[in-house]
This record gives structure tokens, C-alpha cells and sequence, in this order.
């Protein structure tokens, strides 16, 4: 069992509330945790803005609140500083009371934050609410939200931007649009996945002096996928392989008007690795498909038993890149879901599932070894929901499609989710270039050709969604976002499977 670092784990709030009080029942004060806090915080802003001059702490009740007074009296030394109380501070308790004295020692002054309040700061510290937040935003707060994504001046969110529910990733009625964002203990995984990461801006994370044996104590929620996963699952081949040992997929695909797609993920498995890709599509999109890539084997489907010889054959195939939903699609779907190879499901192939459930009632589970690749919309079609509904709890539909469907789930979007039945991962690379046509067609190709090489549907989906944002990643760096195409990825993401090169450029 691979022990996780402490930066690649994701908590629940609840998680990190529970680490927090563990830390102090070993010996740890809270008021040192929430020093720690604040001092980790300011070292954060004067290094995203050594310029700063001046701030205005925005302070709540709670440990939030606490954390911002620690950083208005660290910054009383070098600054002018503005301290808004949105809460009275009379009414605190515990480390907040402990740290807002703490501040009026060395010299802050605190104003009662009104309407009529003007923030003055260069920067913004927002330590409105925490990651105790479970209702909607309420008045004063969301009137304070507003002020300060108005202010126009560049924030720091201590903890969690106020008013993004630490769990889901979705703003609580209103959030604070946040520079940068601090948070503490334990990575949370709305951060990380739906709106939190915009809302985050850039995210920094303090472990704190929270020792390994209380972190041994909790289970973490999810786990973060990293460059390092890469080099960790993809090995060097053995100086003696051959074609057959690298792994055989089938593709399936591309009704008229669609050859595009399922010339995207045969490409794309071509170029992962696998040692030998078969495709059957249409037979007038056959002379295009070996013209583009003559290193595929291409077939023209006019019978739906030409799939028998190849579905004993390969060792996964991809279903879904440019299926259409037609008659033709249909009975493709039909052959190949009845089949026990492993399976990729993407696209129309995922709609079909979701309109059909007497059908895929019957199907018995060695049928359902398959890797899921929903985008938000096809998710709602399998759940039976609004996309809204998806994705105002990410980490809940991934759950769910996978509860109802089996195998391994992949839900796309900002954080990608990844769920086995057990094990939750959300991917951390990608950028919005990637809102094109035909990116969801060269990440199938990718998980596909990964699992034919013997990862097992988890880690394919795990590695295939990192790599695969990754390239983008590189991309936009070297070229910028707008205009990014699918194509595009296809050279990077082969660099990117060879972890081994010493100059892993493109």
C-alpha cells in the first residue's frame, strides 16, 4: 500500500478539524497552530507582493479571524495596517479571543467593519470563514464578500476563500475570488476540484508542524495525482520486447461526419505505447485513417460479426470517439458492451448507457471491467440529474456513477476525479486552452493504450488524465492557450510517457 505524502493527500474539513484537535491533544496549543498560521500566511504575502505597504485584515469570528489577527500583528512591524472586524471581537472565544488580544498588545488598531467601510490596503486578507462553513453565506458576510472582490486589490485568502465550501469545490451562495490562498494542516479538495481553483488563484499549502503519527491517525479523502505518478507507473521496457507485449487495442468509432474522433484516439493509443492498434470505423473513412497513421490496421465495418475475431483479440478496446447514437452506433454498442475485454467508454457510447437500462441490466460484471469518461453533461444523463446538480458535488457524482455502474470512473472538468469503488484521486493539470473539440477523443486513446500496456483501469485513468493535461500544460506555456487543438497533445504526451529520457522536451 503506497503511503501518500503529506502534500499529495486531500481531506475532507471535517478530516482537517480532526487533525487539528489530535495535533493539540499531542502537546501542540492551538494558539501555536494558529501563530504558525499566520506567520506561514504573511511570509506567503510579502513574497507574492514584496512591494506591500500596506493591508487591511479583514477579520471574522473563529479560528479564521484568529488567523488574521496573528497576521495583522506580524505585519504591524513594516506596515500600515487596517484591521476590519466583521465580527465583534468582544464576542470571540478560545485561540481567536487569545489571538486578537494578542494583536491589541502589539499595537493593532481594530475598526467595526459598516457598510460604509472603506478598504484602504494595498492588499486584502480575507479571514472572514473558514472551512466551518456549511450553509449559505449570510448577512453582513455576503455584503463583505462583494466589498471585497470589488475592492480591485489583489486578496489573500487565509485558509479557504469565505464562502467555498471546503468539500464540494462550489461557492456557498457567494465566495471570495481570491490572488492567493494559504491554507493549512491538510490540502482541502474543494480547492482542488470545480470552482476552487478559481476561486484560489494560486494555491499554497503549510503542512504546519502537525506531526506524522497524528496524520497516520486520519484517513485521507482523496489523493492528488502528480508528475511523479508518471515515473512511478511507467517503466523502461525490457530490452527484449515486442509488439504483442505492448499491449493490443481495438478502437471503435466514427460514424459519418465523425472520422475525426476516432482518428484522434487511434492516433493518440498509437503514440502511447501500444504495441499493436486496430480500428474499425466506417469504410469510407478508412483511406483517411491509414494515409494520416499507416501504422494502424484499419477496418471497414459493414457487419457487425467482423468485431467477434477482434474483441478475443485485443486487450482492451476503446468505445465511444465518434460512435453517434444512429443505428449503425447502436449496434456497435450493443456488440462490444456485451464483451469481457477491458473497455474504455467515452462520448455516445456513455449517452447510450444512459438511455438504455434494461440493457445494461443484463450485462453480467466480467462485461463491466470498463474505465467510464463522463464529461459533466454525460454524468447528468447517467445519473438522471441536472449538470447543476453534478456539479454542485463533484466528489458525490463521481461516487455515485460509479455505484451504480462499476469499474473505475473518470469525471472531467477543472480537477478531474477518478474513483474505483475505493480509491478517490483528482488531477491537477490542464488549463481552459483544453475547452476544444476532439480533447476528450485523445484522452480515451490515451487511457486505452495505457491500460493495453498492463495498468490497470485506476492507474491508466490516473496517468492518462495527468499526462494528458500535462501536454496542454506544456503547450500553453510555449504557446499560449487560445487556438490549442487536440492534435496538438499527441507529440507531448509521447515525451511525457518516456520518463526515462534525459531531455524530455518537444
Amino acid at each position: 500500500m503506497i503511503v501518500w505524502p503529506s502534500h499529495e493527500r486531500l481531506y475532507r474539513a471535517e478530516q482537517v478539524r480532526e487533525l487539528d484537535r489530535l495535533t493539540i491533544a499531542a502537546g501542540t496549543t492551538g494558539f501555536d497552530l494558529m501563530q504558525q498560521a499566520g506567520r506561514t500566511a504573511f511570509r506567503h504575502l510579502t513574497r507574492q507582493w514584496p512591494d506591500t505597504r500596506t493591508i487591511t485584515v479583514v477579520c471574522g469570528g473563529g479560528n479564521n479571524g484568529g488567523d488574521g489577527y496573528v497576521i495583522a500583528a506580524l505585519a504591524q512591524r513594516t506596515m500600515r495596517v487596517q484591521v476590519l472586524a466583521v465580527t465583534d471581537p468582544e464576542t470571540l472565544s478560545g485561540e481567536a479571543e487569545e489571538a486578537y488580544q494578542w494583536a491589541l498588545q502589539r499595537g493593532v488598531v481594530v475598526t467595526r467593519w459598516q457598510p460604509e467601510s472603506v478598504i484602504t490596503g494595498q492588499v486584502v486578507v480575507d479571514a472572514l470563514l473558514g472551512i466551518g462553513l456549511s450553509g449559505e453565506v449570510k448577512a453582513p458576510f455576503d455584503t463583505v464578500i462583494d466589498q471585497i472582490n470589488s475592492s480591485g486589490k489583489p486578496v489573500l485568502s487565509v485558509d479557504v476563500p469565505s464562502g467555498l465550501c471546503a468539500d464540494r469545490g462550489i461557492p456557498l451562495g457567494c465566495a471570495v475570488q481570491a490572488d492567493l490562498t494559504v491554507t493549512f494542516i491538510g490540502k482541502k479538495i474543494g480547492l482542488w476540484t470545480g470552482e476552487g481553483p478559481a476561486l484560489a488563484g494560486i494555491r499554497r499549502f503549510e503542512p504546519l508542524l502537525v506531526p506524522e503519527l497524528v496524520r497516520a491517525q486520519v484517513s485521507e479523502t482523496a489523493e492528488m495525482i502528480s508528475q511523479e505518478d508518471i515515473a512511478r507507473l511507467i517503466k523502461p521496457r525490457h530490452r527484449t520486447a515486442h509488439k504483442g507485449d505492448c499491449g493490443r487495442i481495438l478502437l471503435v468509432g466514427g460514424d459519418l461526419g465523425f472520422a475525426g474522433a476516432i482518428m484522434l484516439a487511434s492516433q493518440t493509443a498509437a503514440r502511447s505505447g501500444a504495441g499493436l492498434v486496430k480500428v474499425m470505423t466506417r469504410p469510407e473513412h478508412v483511406a483517411a485513417l491509414i494515409s494520416r497513421q499507416p501504422e494502424l490496421m484499419v477496418s471497414g465495418l459493414t457487419s457487425m460479426h467482423q468485431l467477434d475475431e477482434w474483441l478475443e483479440w485485443c486487450d482492451v478496446v476503446v468505445l465511444g470517439p465518434g460512435l453517434g447514437q444512429g443505428g449503425w452506433g447502436q449496434q456497435l454498442w450493443q456488440k462490444v458492451m456485451l464483451a469481457t475485454c477491458a473497455k474504455i467508454i467515452d462520448a455516445d457510447a456513455l449517452n447510450l448507457m444512459a438511455t438504455k437500462p434494461a440493457f445494461m441490466q443484463q450485462l453480467s460484471e466480467s462485461a463491466k471491467n470498463w474505465v467510464l469518461t463522463p464529461h459533466p453533461g454525460e454524468a447528468a444523463r447517467l445519473l438522471e440529474c441536472s449538470v447543476a446538480e453534478v456539479e454542485q458535488d463533484r466528489p458525490g457524482a463521481v461516487r455515485r456513477i460509479q455505484q451504480k455502474f462499476g469499474g473505475s470512473v473518470l469525471l472531467k472538468g477543472a480537477g478531474t476525479l477518478i474513483f474505483d469503488g475505493n480509491l478517490l484521486s483528482v488531477n491537477n493539470s490542464g488549463n481552459p486552452g483544453m475547452a476544444s473539440g476532439g480533447m476528450g477523443d485523445v484522452l480515451a486513446g490515451l487511457i486505452g493504450a495505457l491500460r493495453a500496456q498492463g495498468l490497470s483501469g485506476y492507474d491508466a485513468a490516473c496517468v492518462g488524465t495527468q499526462v494528458h493535461g500535462l501536454a496542454a500544460d506544456q503547450l500553453a506555456t510555449q504557446f499560449g492557450e487560445r487556438g490549442l487543438l487536440a492534435a496538438d497533445l499527441i507529440r507531448p504526451i509521447r515525451v511525457l510517457l518516456n520518463p526515462e529520457c534525459t531531455k524530455n522536451e518537444f
